[in-house]
């Protein structure tokens, strides 16, 4: 759900950093990027779980995740291209699809080694990334919600930590991770 998030709050808090002004644009980018981001890979899940590929949908078992993993890479990466041919590359919107395409690829390639935590890098990933938009194009309005979000990364990790699914490392190398690519995608190629 991290990227509907991230696009809801760029088209209607940070405008200026895309070419989507229209109301009904914005909600139709926000709901095709939900539909392509959270229901279409959930239904490879649900496909793989009835095809006995993986063993449960909630993916615990870390041999599970890798499947559903590389379809996420494609599909994300699918939608990135599309986004590039559409609406440019230094667009925030396209970044922000570049960005977690960019994580997805990244844990995936850890994930069969390591057990590195995903939640973290893509909490501290949406995080940076609001970070150079409120730091670039600031919006008295979004300060309040601003500081929110940085509460709810912190304890995204802090609970992922709490109940003992991942080490301090583990959740400290995907917070690194996600703020990395978060960050610099946006730092060096927003227009």
């Amino acid at each position: 759900m991290a990227p509907t998030y991230l696009y809801a709050i760029i088209l209607f808090f940070f405008p200026e950093a895309t070419n989507i002004t229209a109301i009904g644009d914005k909600l139709l980018a926000i709901l095709y990027i939900a539909l392509t981001t959270t229901l279409l890979p959930f239904i490879v899940v649900f496909i793989l779980y009835k095809r006995k590929v993986i063993s449960d949908l909630t993916l615990h078992k870390q041999e599970d995740r890798t499947i559903p993993q590389i379809f996420s890479c494609i599909i994300y990466f699918a939608i990135s291209l599309f986004l590039v041919s559409k609406i440019g590359f230094s667009n925030a919107l396209t970044l922000s699809m570049i960005a977690v395409t960019l994580s997805v690829i990244f844990l995936t390639m850890i994930t069969p080694f390591w057990k590195i935590s995903t939640h973290a890098c893509g909490a501290w990933g949406l995080f940076a990334i609001l970070y150079v938009l409120q730091y670039r194009y600031y919006e008295g309005s979004f300060v309040v919600l601003y500081y929110i979000i940085l509460a709810s990364t912190i304890g995204v990790c802090a609970a992922r930590l709490y109940l003992r699914v991942h080490t301090p490392m583990q959740v400290l190398a995907g917070s690194i991770l996600g703020m990395l690519i978060g960050f610099s995608l946006f730092h060096y190629f927003l227009k």
